[in-house]
């Protein structure tokens, strides 16, 4: 059965970095269709230099982010599509309020 998946870049703190949804039959085809566009289009915004290569909230270097995919609860990514919105307006604060704060090492 279709369902929307999410796949995520995080932080060894559980800071997601990048985030893609897509809809898939599977966890199989959800890795293929989606996280692998998520690994992709976060080792071009690296090499792009479009996102810095740390966390910007806990300054956790790009060699220790990892990706996650899982199943929401929702069939089509129109159905999806509010919910994520709300939750990239929320991320936009905390990044906005938190995010690129001088850290020393």
């Amino acid at each position: 059965m279709k369902r929307v998946w999410v796949a995520q870049c995080l932080c060894p703190g559980r800071h997601a970095i990048l985030a893609l949804a897509g809809e898939a039959n599977s966890g199989q085809e959800a890795m293929v269709s989606i996280a692998s566009p998520l690994r992709q289009a976060v080792q071009a915004a690296l090499q792009e230099q479009t996102i810095n290569p740390w966390c910007s909230l806990c300054n956790a270097k790009a060699e220790t982010w990892v990706y996650e995919i899982g199943r929401t609860r929702f069939r089509t990514m129109e159905e999806a599509t509010p919910t994520l919105r709300e939750s990239e307006a929320k991320q936009a604060t905390l990044r906005r309020l938190f995010g690129d704060i001088p850290r020393s090492d």
